[in-house]
């Protein structure tokens, strides 16, 4: 059976994406540095534990595998803010170290980078993967660093790999952002004093996954980078009318305006991930949102009273 080797197969992706790869018939080898308690709820698969900062370690587990889907990584601006050498060293260094391994087993790299690396873009326009990168945070610098490696690798050396740019990623398992759905689940009030009309392409977190997956097992990945999100704009006044609409009672206070402290960007163009790897978003906010919900309770039901 083939292997898809998955870092970060602890993480809100990673398990995703395990379940992605279950679903066709193919076997996870689940990756990362340490396996937090609670998060068991992936498909079967190989887990194993090891450090992609460290390079033979990394040439030892891409060995046999069909890909490297690459979900590992420090997330987040405000993450990436406390320790950014620590930030530079993970995704940076440990993207280059599995890359270096894929290449050696002559296997295929998917990476996930990030969106927030097109920068403030006030006028909303669509944003192809060819506009041009304004990172704005240290996090945003280090997934443009990772992205230009891999696609100079290419180059040089016509190894197999890709970078995923996805951005504003929602779902089971989420710890990164404020989508709602669990507060609201959990009867608590929520209030931000602005960003009703704040626009997001937001991404369900199960589309990412398939994209990664699709990515992986493609004949081939003609360009080295690919947008990966909704490919629309909703706000988050249309987000949070979702979550109330299937949380009765739900107490959800947005203030007018845009949120200053959130990218602003207008949405991704997706054409390129349909063309090369056959990949279209299957949920649209309304039911991705929904599907999250049914996720939760399941969850909840499983963990008992």
């Amino acid at each position: 059976m083939s292997v898809i080797l998955v870092t970060g197969g602890s993480g809100m992706v990673g398990q995703h994406v395990a379940e992605v790869i279950a679903a066709r018939g193919l076997a996870a080898r689940l990756a990362d540095v340490a396996w937090p308690a609670g998060r068991d709820r992936a498909p079967p698969g190989e887990r194993v534990t090891f450090d992609i900062c460290d390079p033979a370690a990394c040439r030892a587990q891409a060995r046999g595998v069909r890909a490297v889907v690459h979900c590992a990584a420090v997330v987040g601006p405000q993450r990436a803010r406390v320790d950014p050498l620590a930030t530079l060293a993970v995704n940076v260094g440990g993207t280059a170290n599995l890359l270096e391994a894929a290449s050696e087993a002559g296997v295929r790299l998917v990476a996930i980078s990030t969106a927030t690396l097109y920068g403030h873009r006030a006028d909303l326009s669509p944003l192809p993967e060819d506009a041009p990168a304004d990172p704005l945070t240290v996090y945003d610098g280090t997934k443009l660093m990772a992205e230009t490696y891999c696609a100079a690798h290419r180059r040089t050396y016509g190894s197999d790999a890709a970078s995923i740019r996805t951005g504003f990623v929602y779902g089971f398992g989420s710890q990164i952002g404020e989508y709602f759905l669990p507060r609201a689940l959990r009867g608590e009030a929520i209030v931000e004093a602005a960003g009703c009309d704040h626009p997001c392409d937001f991404t369900y977190v199960v589309d990412l996954a398939e994209a990664l997956v699709a990515a992986a097992l493609a004949p081939s990945l003609p360009a080295s980078v690919y947008n990966v999100t909704g490919g629309v704009i909703r706000t988050r006044g249309d987000l949070a009318g979702v979550v109330t609409k299937l949380v009765p009672g739900a107490r959800i206070t947005l203030g007018a305006g845009i949120d200053p402290a959130r990218h602003l960007r207008g949405p991704c163009v997706i054409e390129r991930a349909r063309q090369d790897f056959g990949w279209t978003p299957r949920f649209t906010l309304e039911t991705g949102i929904a599907d999250w919900k049914r996720r939760l309770e399941e969850s909840d039901a499983a963990d008992g009273p």
